[in-house]
């Protein structure tokens, strides 16, 4: 028998129901697995959508939570191609940011949830349990009796026949005319009246919110029990300015109504998403568009209210861009050939020979064409990919130096997240041991804005870098919150000059104080400056005349590979 033909489970129950967790991040699928065996599920877990199609073909899995975005077969694609099973399971799709996108395509395609990433506990069981109850709902509207358009416990029409009205509605609307609007509203907190009053106290919950709700719907409205905690409203002929002040109507009234549970006041709590239609839509993509709202309220915190518009279409795109150069990260990681370090030369400004190189990241796309790598590695940071990203840049690099002529000095940059993970430390001196690369030859770059965010971080990693026999730089210095903080706490061996104030140095006099100041400071402190931006020789005079020990930029080379 399977998991969804009894009561949704407590966290505490333990039925036989099993799930499987798909993803290609290791973190992820432990977390995704301690989840939902918390909530009583029996786990497996894949690695790939391709690994996952092979065990669901052999195997009835009740629940999968699948990341939408993984190399190879995405998670969009798996569930597709499960859609043929006899008794395909429950998918919800996770991602590691909000995309709205996405999120539409997997509801459209037969997803039952939508969680972002990093997964939290409570969101994931209220989302399992949602699924579970959609799946209920549909499954009764699929058995004899539940040919009644009446939900039994509100009297309100059910799933089916909200529906199939609005299809009619949709249908029937004359060009022109305003569509409507679907507002979803979802009752907060019906667990916890459950377990704490019992269910005949949330029963009388939904019935007064059901009442509440009759009470603001004008005749031509259509109100459903959609399932569960959850009801649904199209709003007849009305358009978003309109819509707006409805959906504040509905929530403050629901949430200003007082009731008694077992002898107590109690007050309800509810999050509400909603959309309007348009000419020529499709009522699955407007229920669909409410359903995506109803998930961004939810993730909204105090205001839990959200409808959904043209804001979010740019949204949208946006993350479409962003899901894009994520997978080309992800497709470096997994293919060197997508992935080269170039060397940019860091030259002593009195001697005029190379002190040292800073290694730079290039990756190319699917047609050999270099990628905007800033942009790049901004995504890994938001995506949580940028760990992996530097380990490659950190291996390749190594690498590297063990056929750099000279056994000369490499520069390499680490993300500050990266500084936070106790196994960097154990991977750097792993790869050095390996590779016989002596760590007085390596020099690690960290921004300025990284230090401030995890200052106790910075300071133990350093250490622990420097008691390898390694070197550190400040990058980006005085472009960030100029604070000379990080020069006295944090044990760096060189400065490095942002840019922006060499860039115009000899014709900028504001520019050329603070230049001098580093300076100043620097010898007080034991540090080396380092300027970066150096296009010129007039440039590059003034700056070793200000003291400034080496210069980086176009005049003494552009980045190169190693050849």
């Amino acid at each position: 028998m399977s998991m969804f033909d009894g009561s949704v489970p407590d966290d505490n129950d333990s039925p036989a129901k099993t799930a499987l967790v798909v993803d290609d991040g290791p973190v992820e699928r432990l977390a995704g697995k301690a989840m939902l065996e918390k909530l009583g599920f029996a786990v497996a877990t894949a690695t790939s959508g391709e690994e996952a199609l092979q065990l669901l073909n052999g195997q009835a899995v009740d629940l999968v939570l699948c990341d939408i975005s993984m190399p190879g077969m995405s998670g969009l694609a798996l569930l597709e191609a499960t859609r043929a099973h006899a008794r395909p399971p429950l998918f919800i799709m996770s991602t590691s940011h909000d995309d709205a996108e996405s999120a539409l395509a997997s509801m459209r395609s037969g997803a039952y949830g939508y969680l972002t990433k990093p997964l939290r506990f409570d969101s994931l069981r209220l989302t399992v349990a949602d699924a579970i109850a959609k799946y209920r709902a549909e499954q009764s509207h699929l058995a004899p009796q539940a040919e009644t358009p009446r939900d039994a416990l509100t009297g309100l029409i059910n799933r089916h026949e909200f529906t199939r009205v609005l299809t009619e509605r949709m249908q029937n609307t004359q060009p022109g005319a305003p569509c409507g609007a679907v507002l979803f509203v979802k009752i907060s907190g019906l667990n916890h009246i459950n377990h704490s009053y019992g269910r005949a106290e949330g029963n009388k919950a939904l019935q007064a919110s059901a009442r509440i709700l009759s009470g603001l719907v004008r005749q031509d409205d259509l109100l459903a029990r959609f399932g569960g905690d959850l009801f649904a409203i199209h709003f007849n002929g009305i358009d978003e300015k309109q819509m707006e002040v409805r959906t504040a109507s509905v929530v403050e009234t629901i949430e200003g109504t007082k009731m008694a549970l077992a002898g107590d006041a109690f007050s309800l709590t509810v999050v509400a998403g909603g959309a309007c239609g348009q000419t020529g839509m499709e009522p699955e993509e407007l229920l669909n568009r409410a359903d995506f709202a109803l998930h961004l309220a939810r993730d909204r915190g105090r205001k839990r209210v959200h409808i959904y518009s043209e804001a979010d279409e740019v949204h949208k795109r946006e993350l479409s861009r962003q899901l894009n150069l994520l997978a080309q990260a992800r497709a470096a990681l997994h293919d060197p050939k997508r992935m080269a370090m170039h060397y940019q030369p860091i030259n002593d400004l009195v001697t005029g020979k190379v002190s040292h190189y800073e290694a730079l990241l290039r990756l190319l796309d699917e047609h050999g064409k270099p990628c905007n790598t800033g942009e790049l590695i901004k995504v890994c940071e938001v995506f949580g990919l940028i760990g992996q990203m530097d380990r490659a840049v950190v291996k390749a690099t190594l690498l590297d130096m063990t056929r750099l002529p000279g056994n000369a000095n490499v520069a390499i940059n680490l993300s500050g997240q990266s500084i936070g993970d106790p196994d960097l430390l154990q991977f750097i001196e792993t790869e050095m041991n390996a590779l016989k690369v002596d760590p007085a030859r390596v020099i690690f770059e960290l921004t300025e804005t990284a230090a401030f965010h995890n200052v106790d971080e910075v300071r133990q990693f350093v250490r622990h870098i420097k008691s390898l026999g390694c070197r550190f730089a400040l990058d980006d210095f005085g472009v960030g919150f100029s604070s000379f903080y990080y020069i006295r706490e944090l044990d760096f061996d060189y400065l490095k000059l942002d840019g922006s104030f060499i860039a115009k140095l000899p014709h900028s006099p504001n520019d050329q104080v603070f230049v001098r100041a580093m300076v100043e400071i620097s010898r007080v402190f034991g540090l080396a400056v380092i300027a970066e931006w150096v296009e010129d020789h007039a440039t590059a005079v003034m700056l070793r005349d200000f003291g400034v020990a080496f210069g980086q930029g176009y005049h003494f080379g552009k980045p190169a590979p190693l050849t």
